[in-house]
C-alpha cells in the first residue's frame, strides 16, 4: 500500500516504510533527535550548513521530522572539592598541604579533616582554584574529586 499525501506541488505517492520511518521520528525525544540529526551528517558526509537567509528560513513552515536543536548546557562554574582518601605514607605532607590551602584551619583541624576521609575539604570554589587545590592535594597522596 502507499500513502497519498497533499504537498504544495499537489498530491504525491509515500511508501509505506518512508511513512513509518516518519512517525518513528515524530515520535523521538529531543536528544534522541539531535543525535539522529549527528549520526546522519555523519554517514552523509554532511557538514553543518550556515544560515544564508534567517528570514527565508523563518517565513518556511517547519516539518514534523526537523529536528530541534539540542538544549544548551550550562558549564558549571564552581565546584566542591573532596577528599576522598589519602596515602598514608604522605599524610603529614597531605595535612601541611591543607593547613596551607585552607589558612582559616590551625593544623589540629587540618589533621581531623584529613583523617576523616572522605569528606568535603572547600565548598563552592571557582574552577581554576579548584582545579589548582585538587592538584596540590593529589601531588601530596590525596585522591581528590571536583563535584
Amino acid at each position: 500500500a502507499v500513502v497519498s499525501t497533499q504537498s504544495t506541488g499537489g498530491t504525491a505517492t509515500i511508501p509505506p516504510h518512508v511513512s513509518q520511518i516518519a512517525d518513528q521520528i515524530c515520535g523521538l525525544s529531543l536528544h534522541e533527535t539531535g543525535q539522529l540529526t549527528k549520526l546522519l551528517k555523519e554517514r552523509l558526509g554532511i557538514g553543518d550548513i550556515a544560515m544564508a537567509a534567517p528570514a527565508a528560513a523563518a517565513a518556511a513552515p517547519a516539518t514534523a521530522a526537523e529536528p530541534e536543536p539540542e538544549p544548551v548546557v550550562e558549564e558549571k562554574t564552581s565546584f566542591d572539592v573532596k577528599l576522598l582518601g589519602i596515602n598514608p605514607s604522605m599524610k603529614i605532607k597531605l595535612i601541611k598541604a591543607v593547613k596551607e590551602a585552607l589558612p582559616e584551619l590551625n593544623l589540629v583541624a587540618a589533621k581531623k579533616l584529613v583523617e576523616g576521609a572522605p569528606c568535603t575539604v572547600k565548598e563552592k570554589v571557582p574552577k581554576a582554584d579548584a582545579e589548582a587545590l585538587k592538584a596540590k592535594l593529589s601531588k601530596f597522596g590525596g585522591d581528590v574529586s571536583l563535584e
